[in-house]
């Protein structure tokens, strides 16, 4: 002991030796740091600057500091504070922290240092909040503690639950904790407002009297044991007593048994909002037709198929109305009805609504109407109507471009024997048209004409019954009395619509035969006024053609006169005919054209022929403004085959007889015309074709350009007689002063003036004679 105290004593005495020593002897501040770096470079000791470079601290030391400020700021503090508190860099801070969280009692959590005492101590603080509100939420205590959730359920609740802090964690929601007071005050508020309910509540009124929230709720309602169930884990669902349910399955149940059918609005009314398998849950072991308001059991499906049998075999109707309870709609009983019709019910019954109708009925109470059918029928060919229907459904389908209908085969097979004819003047020359027109006609009006239009008739009758010969309202009248005393005198309508679209077929097809018949019987006369005017239309372009041939002797402005003169009169006489025989062929309508037609008439009728033929009637009509018989010549010769006429050659043996026919015709009406001008116009021409031995067709004005014509075949004093008789004429019919003089000489010089021509004739023809 004694040389260690002198031990002390010699190291006090050196220290105080060395601190009473000059400064000379000192190291500088530059000096220490030049050292200790040397120190540091080799490694010989491990020391820390601190931030403002003065100081030097050891690892041990920091750690001891660190160590010491954690317990002073409580446990729980935050490495930028530490860094700032020790003055040390906070990378430092950061590595050296490590060592620390090597203890298991110290936590880094959000850059904060955090141990077991703060942890326990905020439990503690936990378990308070948790006494005093019943129930806690970690999302509370995230926002309160500035720590995360993960920490609290881990660090906190998982180490003391159950030891410092007393609760339960919810097990539907692991955020949430309560207290077992909490619990049971809950329960009680649940089950006392769970009890006092007979009807659906919904979950959001009970939470409102019970103060409670969703998750509370449906937390503890599975641990009290509820007399009911939730439609929905979710605040909107509803909560349904059993009571309430036992009630209703034992209506249904009731109800079922005592009238077999139950109705789904019913069941809404009770509150089930699925009553289609509502039923079915409740009647699991039933047969059950589901209908479209109610279902209804085997029970009464039978019965009515056992009275649908009893009417079939009893050739009588079924009201299944009568027999169904009321609550079934016409939708409910037409499925009844569909469900016990076997396919050979269907064949043997009628269905209107909810009236079963055998065949049989049926066929009774159309026989008082066949005779109103043969009536009607009869009635519609006479009237015409049934021709007209006919007619303007084929111009129908021929406007809308249909080719091919029920009523245009008839058309068709015109259509083609047309393209043929006029396919006739490629043979070539005349006679090659003639040949191919003659045998067209042959083909068009022979027999197969015949077979053609019944053919057409009965496609009618099978595709076109919408003519309506019997009405709705004559059907009614017929079977309302019997309908009546069958007590379904409400179906009369039904009844008489379905009988009328059966009997108005049958009208029809009576009609077709008696059309067909009716036109059978006509055909002849119509080959024959196909003939007839066939010939007319020759004997016209005969007379133009010779009337023209006439024309040509007089001077080109005379002639055109005489041209559209002729092309006024016979010409269009000519085109008129063609046009209505084309209407007629294709049933157009001119009912209300006028005759003779008009320009706008002709060019209507002919815009709606078809279109193989209405290019060359076109040209025909357009000759008629032009002032050339030749073009006019032409056009009518090529619209005659498209009309399947012949267009007979030209016989110089006939002109002849038709020109000596022509002037004997011109002086019988001059031996019994007592008109002056009338007298004067046939003279004139009487005389001309005398000299010429040609047709002329001129009117009165062209008078005066005869009688100059003349001059040359007469002597002069019967050119004088004819000149003044003209001058008179025309003062007499310019209204002259002395009018009632000049129609006295008229009537005077009237014989002289026929002589003139009859024994011109006379002269003429004893010369030629000898």
């Amino acid at each position: 002991m004694s040389s260690d105290w002198e031990e002390v004593k010699r190291l006090a005495a050196d220290l105080q030796k060395a601190q009473l020593s000059s400064t000379l002897q000192r190291l500088s501040e530059r000096n220490c740091v030049e050292i200790i770096t040397h120190l540091i470079k080799h490694k010989y000791i491990e020391v820390l600057f601190s931030n403002d470079g003065k100081e030097y601290i050891t690892p041990d030391y920091l750690i001891q500091e660190m160590c010491g400020e954690l317990f002073v700021h409580g446990g729980r503090i935050n490495m930028t504070e530490l860094s700032k508190i020790l003055r040390v860099d906070l990378n430092q801070i950061m590595n050296y922290s490590k060592e620390i969280l090597k203890r298991k009692d110290v936590h880094l959590v959000l850059n904060q240092l955090i141990d077991d005492t703060y942890i326990s101590r905020i439990a503690e603080e936990i378990n308070e909040k948790l006494n005093q509100s019943g129930k806690i939420s970690i999302n509370d205590l995230t926002m309160h503690f500035d720590l995360p959730a993960e920490f609290l359920q881990q660090q906190v609740f998982a180490k003391h639950l159950g030891t410092l802090i007393q609760g339960k964690q919810d097990p539907h929601d692991p955020n949430l904790y309560y207290t077992e007071a909490f619990a049971a005050r809950a329960k009680a508020k649940i089950r006392g407002a769970l009890a006092a309910l007979t009807k659906p509540t919904p979950i959001t009124a009970i939470l409102n009297q019970c103060g409670l929230q969703d998750t509370t709720f449906f937390l503890l309602f599975d641990q009290i044991g509820a007399a009911g169930s939730v439609t929905s884990k979710q605040s909107t669902g509803q909560y349904i007593p059993h009571i309430y349910s036992k009630s209703q399955s034992d209506w249904v149940q009731n109800f079922y048994r005592q009238n077999r059918y139950i109705e789904f609005d019913a069941l809404s009314r009770l509150g089930i909002s699925d009553p289609k398998n509502y039923i079915k849950r409740q009647l699991p072991n039933e047969k059950l037709t589901v209908l479209n308001s109610c279902v209804v059991s085997q029970v009464i499906i039978d019965q009515i198929d056992g009275a649908i049998e009893e009417c079939i075999a009893s050739k009588t109707c079924l009201d299944v109305q009568t027999i169904l309870p009321s609550i079934f709609n016409d939708d409910d009983i037409s499925m009844i009805i569909e469900s016990v019709m076997t396919p050979s019910r269907k064949n043997l019954t009628m269905v209107l609504g909810y009236c079963v109708l055998s065949t049989a009925y049926i066929e009774l109470l159309s026989v008082p109407c066949e005779g109103l059918c043969e009536e009607r029928a009869k009635l519609a060919v006479e009237s015409g109507t049934y021709q007209q229907y006919q007619a303007e459904k084929q111009l129908a389908s021929r406007h809308g471009g249909d080719s091919v209908n029920e009523n245009d085969s008839k058309v068709d097979k015109r259509d083609e024997r047309r393209k043929k004819a006029a396919g006739g003047k490629s043979g070539g020359g005349t006679q090659g048209r003639e040949t191919k027109t003659k045998s067209t006609k042959k083909h068009q009006r022979g027999k197969q004409q015949h077979i053609s239009n019944d053919s057409d008739d009965e496609v009618s009758t099978k595709k076109n019954t919408t003519l309506e010969l019997i009405t709705v309202a004559d059907i009614e009248k017929i079977i309302e009395p019997q309908l009546e005393e069958e007590g379904i005198s409400d179906l009369l309508n039904e009844i008489s619509t379905y009988l009328q679209e059966k009997l108005n077929p049958k009208a029809f097809e009576i009609a077709t035969k008696l059309y067909v018949s009716t036109t059978q019987n006509k055909a002849s006369e119509r080959r024959q006024n196909h003939a007839s005017l066939q010939d007319r239309l020759n004997a016209l372009l005969t007379d133009v053609r010779l009337f023209e041939k006439g024309a040509k002797l007089f001077s080109a402005d005379i002639q055109q006169q005489l041209h559209k003169y002729l092309l006024k009169s016979i010409c269009t006489d000519f085109v008129n005919e063609i046009v209505l025989y084309v209407a007629s062929e294709y049933d157009l309508n001119v009912n209300n054209v006028s005759t003779p037609l008009t320009n706008e008439q002709r060019t209507k009728i002919v815009n709606d022929t078809p279109t193989d033929i209405r290019s060359t009637l076109q040209a025909l009509l357009k000759t008629l403004s032009n002032s050339s018989i030749e073009e006019f010549l032409e056009a009518a010769e090529d619209s005659l085959p498209v009309c399947s006429m012949i267009l007979k050659k030209v016989d110089k043996k006939k002109d002849r007889l038709l020109v000596l026919n022509h002037r004997h015709s011109l002086q019988q009406q001059l031996e019994q015309c007592n008109d002056p001008a009338l007298v004067l116009h046939l003279t004139t021409l009487i005389l001309f074709e005398t000299t010429t031995q040609n047709m002329l067709h001129a009117s009165g004005r062209h008078v005066f350009a005869i009688i100059q014509f003349l001059k040359q075949h007469l002597n002069d004093e019967d050119i004088k007689q004819l000149s003044h008789y003209h001058d008179l004429v025309t003062q007499y019919l310019a209204g002259s002063a002395d009018k009632e003089a000049i129609g006295t000489e008229l009537n005077t010089k009237i014989s002289n003036i026929k002589n003139i021509a009859l024994s011109f004739k006379k002269s003429t023809s004893s010369s030629n004679d000898k």
